[in-house]
């Protein structure tokens, strides 16, 4: 925007204050001035076109500036709007609530040219700012936006069928607490008999926790194409070993990132994990008993580039359930900055029924309500694994 593209309205119900002021910024270059004569003629205009600045009368038949500057406060224009007051009003109150509704500046008729000319210059010149901040802002929403579509895209759907014969149903759950997040979650098969469940937890939020998120995957599943994919991810702390070496290697963030990648062997039942300073998962088994899966495997990834890990193993029996989340659902806050806490997961995994379909998104809802429209604490992840053992008879 320069002062020969500005769009000026000047609202006065006198025709020469008008035309005076029209002359006053033809001379200072504006060539794109209207008028209206009062209040209402003032939004009519406003409706139907896009000005930068507006000249405004306060006492005016019909409907007043006051009247005006509410309008435009109460719609939220006022917001992109400056309107630089103009009145034969001389006491501090107008003014004051002129400045209280809105309006950019306040001059009292009759006016110094001089004045005149510096507060519209200056105004039409910080317009300009921030037109371009709100472009601009407005260009990085969008891209977030679409990062937050492609990084959720990345999760993958439920699954509910059989393996090896043996039924089994898996639930994930991706919420970023921005548009993009630090939170992995993941699980894919690797040859007939084996599944790979993947949750991890950058130690940071926004666009660099999503990066560094999206590069922990990438490598991960690039283990897949290894011709010893299938020796590698049955036993689980070789193929963390190996993802934390490529982190930790000129890792000048510091970041890291807490993980836990397990291996079940479906024909045997046999779970292998590996807990990287992950917070340990929930375990319920088949008569409904909590436990957690507390097997210290090593250090978050990305720290130590010669850390070793171990795998623990455990057997599941029927019906027993899994869950796996990061620590944005246990360290939430309420506004008295009471943790959500892990004996809230616990209860909501002991009262879980075999038929519901969305559980995880239940339990995320949950957690935002415990927040109470506070910021949310952390992105959030889940995997929850429903495993029947027996096989088919």
């Amino acid at each position: 925007m320069t002062v020969s593209n500005a769009k000026i309205l000047v609202v006065d119900d006198v025709a020469e204050n008008r035309d005076l002021l029209a002359r006053r910024l033809a001379r200072l270059g504006f060539t794109s001035i209207d008028q209206a004569s009062n209040g209402v003629e003032a939004l009519a205009a406003i409706g139907t076109k896009s000005y930068d600045l507006l000249l405004l009368d306060i006492m005016m038949p019909e409907l007043d500036g006051f009247g005006v500057l509410e309008a435009l406060k109460r719609d939220g224009r006022i917001n992109e709007l400056p309107v630089l007051v103009i009145s034969a009003l001389g006491e501090i109150e107008p003014v004051v609530r002129c400045i209280e509704l809105g309006a950019t500046d306040f001059i009292t008729k009759p006016f110094n040219p001089t004045l005149l000319r510096a507060r519209v210059l200056a105004t039409i010149e910080n317009k300009a700012l921030s037109d371009l901040m709100r472009d601009e802002l407005r260009r990085k929403q969008l891209e977030l936006n679409e990062a937050r579509t492609l990084q959720l895209a990345l999760a993958p759907q439920r699954f509910a069928g059989t393996v090896c014969g043996r039924a089994l149903s898996i639930d994930v759950l991706l919420d970023p607490a921005k548009e993009v997040g630090g939170d992995l979650v993941d699980y894919f098969r690797v040859g007939d008999d084996m599944i790979i469940l993947a949750l991890g937890d950058v130690s940071d939020k926004g666009a660099g926790a999503a990066l560094m998120m999206a590069r922990t995957h990438a490598m991960l599943r690039a283990l897949t194409a290894r011709p010893d994919a299938a020796a590698l991810f049955r036993a689980p702390q070789q193929a963390l070993g190996i993802v934390n070496a490529a982190l930790a290697d000129g890792n000048q963030s510091c970041m890291f990132v807490t993980f836990l990648l397990a291996s079940l062997d479906v024909a045997t039942a046999r779970l292998a994990y590996v807990r990287a300073g992950h917070i340990p998962p929930f375990h319920r088994n088949g008569a409904g008993k909590i436990g957690r899966l507390s097997g210290a495997g090593g250090p978050p990834l990305g720290l130590l580039e010669n850390a070793t890990y171990r795998a623990e193993t455990v057997d599941l029996g029927p019906d027993d359930r899994l869950l796996i989340v990061t620590d944005g659902f246990t360290e939430a806050h309420d506004p008295g900055d009471s943790l959500f806490g892990e004996a809230r997961v616990e209860a909501f995994l002991a009262g879980l029924a075999a038929a519901e379909r969305e559980p995880l998104r239940r339990l995320a809802d949950h957690v935002r309500a415990f927040e109470s429209g506070r910021r949310p604490f952390d992105d959030m992840a889940a995997i929850l694994l429903s495993f029947e053992s027996r096989p088919p008879s």
